[in-house]
């Protein structure tokens, strides 16, 4: 029979989990916590006991949190996901919604944050930060030729090799990065490709 609300706290750091586990054990009714430190023993777990919640880190070995959580979906509806990152871009949020997480936390919120996320979660809310959500409306909206242009900066290549590479004149390519820095809101090269990685229109 089971009792109590089942939590499984997925991470390869084994002081996050153990943190993590300590402080959701002074909750009365959160006593039954499971830990996974890898996609597969996750996914083992997840198959054979169907937990409550679900805190899910962003980056994992064997895969990344975002498919697991695209797997959890299929696989466990009914649980609910909250995933925890030291640090996203609002694109990483917003994807983490789309893919059907109930709630995105930082690593460094409170324990009464953290919890009081848990219990929403459980109740059918979510727990999106809204500042985080607020940045993912606010992000520049690039064309694709745009953002060829930006990956092509990003490589450090001059004017006459984008035109060359992407098969338009120069004349366009300095029309396309003005663009750029006006919707960046940044006044050269390495500006643009520094804000690009910051709003996660550029990937590492």
């Amino acid at each position: 029979m089971k009792t109590g609300i089942h939590i499984l706290l997925v991470d390869d750091h084994t002081l996050v989990r153990d943190g993590v586990e300590a402080i959701l054990h002074l909750e009365p009714d959160f006593q039954r916590i499971s830990q996974a430190a890898s996609c597969s023993e996750a996914l083992a777990i997840v198959r054979n006991e169907a937990p409550d919640i679900i805190l899910l880190d962003r980056r994992m070995p064997e895969g990344d949190g975002f498919d697991l959580l695209s797997e959890f979906g299929k696989i466990v509806p009914q649980s609910r996901v909250i995933m925890m990152t030291a640090s996203a871009t609002p694109r990483e949020v917003a994807l983490a919604r789309d893919l059907g997480a109930a709630g995105h936390l930082s690593k460094s919120v409170r324990r009464a944050t953290l919890i009081r996320a848990i219990r929403s979660v459980l109740a059918g809310e979510t727990c999106f930060e809204p500042q985080a959500l607020t940045r993912e409306a606010e992000i520049p909206k690039l064309s694709p030729r745009e953002l060829d242009v930006l990956e092509n900066l990003r490589r450090g290549l001059t004017n006459q090799d984008i035109s060359q590479i992407l098969g338009i004149s120069e004349y366009t390519v300095k029309a396309h990065i003005k663009v750029i820095f006006t919707k960046l809101s940044v006044s050269n090269r390495s500006e643009a490709v520094t804000r690009g990685f910051e709003l996660g229109i550029l990937e590492l």
